[in-house]
C-alpha cells in the first residue's frame, strides 16, 4: 500500500511568512467538560451528543486477570475468527503526526503512538512481533464508525474520543490516552492577537478555522458564531491550508495540534485545554471477547513500561508537562 505524508523537513521547506489576506459543562475527573459538552470559551450550543444517555461512556468491559491470553476469551467467537483468519485488521490515520503517520524519511513506514499501540496488541494476540499478523487500512473520519460496525476493520485506532454519541454505534476499549482540545493560531493574522483565554469564542469574526470533518472539534467550530469553517480531509491537509494562506487557525486535540506546530515555526498553540478528550479503540458491538482481550493487552501496556516508552518516543517532546503524564487508569462497567 502506497502511503505518503509530508512531514517535518519537507513541510518546513515550503513554509514562509504570511500576510493577513447554553448548558453547564459536564463533570469530569479533570474539571474540564467531557468531549461534546459545552466547553469554556466554546460558544453555547456546542453539545454534540445526547445528554447523559449512556452513563459513563469511558467504562469498558473488564478483562480476565493476569496477562493477555487469547484462550481466556472464547465466548462469542469474535477473537476466534480473527485467530483463524491469521491477522488483525486495524483502521488508522496516516496523516496525524505523531499518532499515525507515514515517515517519508524511513521508506514511508507507518509510525505513531496509535500505530505502535496496535502493534503491541497484535503481538499479544498472536504471540510475537510478526508484521504479517497486522494489516492497516486508512479510514477517513466520516466512515470510521461505519467501517467498524460493518466489519471492514476489526477496530479503529486513530485518537478517537469516547462519547455517548459514538457509543450508540460502536463499543470501545478502555481509555489509553487523555487529550484536550486547544486552539492553534497563525502568526501575523488577526487570530494571533485574540483573547485566547476564551478559546474559539475569543477569535475575531471571520477567522478561518480548519478542522477535520467528523471530529468533535469540527462540531465546536460549526457551533461558534462568526467563524468560517475550513474543512480539511485530514490534519496534514489543515497544515497545508494554513501554509497556503487559506486558514488563520485550527482547533483539535492538543496532541494533534502539537504535531502540526512541530512542523511549522509560524504557528503555535494558545490558550488552555478546552475539553477532556479520552481516547479509546473502536470495536464493533457484539464482540465482547475482542473488547476484553484488547483491554487485557492495554492493562499490560499501561503497567510494564510500554505505555511510557510509546509516550516518550512520540509525544514527550511536545507536551510541556510530559514528566508528569501517566497512562490513564481503566474504568470498567462490570
Amino acid at each position: 500500500m502506497a502511503v505518503v505524508l509530508i512531514v517535518l523537513a519537507a513541510l518546513a521547506s515550503c513554509t514562509s511568512a504570511r500576510s493577513t489576506t447554553s448548558g453547564a459543562p459536564a463533570a469530569s475527573p479533570t474539571g474540564l467538560p467531557d468531549a461534546g459538552a459545552t466547553a469554556p470559551g466554546f460558544a453555547p450550543g456546542t453539545v454534540t451528543e445526547p445528554p447523559a444517555a449512556c452513563g459513563n461512556p469511558t467504562a469498558s468491559l473488564r478483562p480476565a486477570s493476569g496477562p493477555p491470553r487469547a484462550a481466556d476469551y472464547r465466548t462469542d467467537g469474535s477473537l476466534t475468527r480473527i485467530l483463524e483468519r491469521g491477522y488483525l485488521i486495524v483502521g488508522i490515520d496516516q496523516s496525524a503526526y505523531p499518532f499515525g503517520y507515514a515517515d517519508v524519511t524511513d521508506h514511508n513506514r507507518l509510525k505513531g503512538f496509535d500505530v505502535d499501540l496496535v502493534r503491541e496488541i497484535t503481538a499479544d494476540l498472536f504471540g510475537g512481533n510478526d508484521p504479517s499478523r497486522l494489516r492497516f487500512r486508512v479510514v477517513p473520519n466520516n466512515i470510521r464508525e461505519q467501517s467498524v460496525a460493518d466489519g471492514t476493520v476489526d477496530m479503529v485506532a486513530k485518537s478517537v474520543t469516547v462519547n455517548c454519541r459514538r457509543r450508540a454505534v460502536v463499543d470501545f476499549s478502555s481509555i489509553y490516552y487523555e487529550s484536550g482540545q486547544r486552539v492553534l493560531i497563525v502568526d501575523d493574522t488577526p487570530a494571533a492577537g485574540a483573547d485566547h483565554t476564551k478559546g474559539l469564542a475569543g477569535l475575531p469574526t471571520g477567522t478561518r478555522v480548519c478542522t477535520v470533518g467528523g471530529t468533535t472539534a469540527a462540531d465546536a467550530v460549526h457551533a461558534t458564531r462568526g467563524l468560517v469553517d475550513v474543512t480539511g480531509d485530514n490534519w496534514t491537509d489543515c497544515l497545508v491550508r494554513i501554509q497556503q494562506g487559506q486558514a488563520d487557525a485550527a482547533v483539535g486535540d492538543d496532541t494533534v495540534m502539537a504535531g502540526l506546530q512541530a512542523q511549522d515555526r509560524f504557528i503555535r498553540m494558545v490558550g488552555p485545554k478546552l475539553t477532556r478528550e479520552p481516547y479509546g479503540l473502536e470495536i464493533a458491538k457484539g464482540k465482547p471477547d475482542l473488547v476484553r482481550f484488547v483491554n487485557a493487552s492495554l492493562e499490560r501496556i499501561r503497567h510494564d513500561g510500554t505505555w511510557r516508552r510509546l509516550f516518550d518516543t512520540y509525544l514527550g517532546r511536545y507536551i510541556p508537562e510530559s514528566g508528569g503524564v501517566t497512562a490513564p487508569e481503566a474504568e470498567y462497567q462490570d
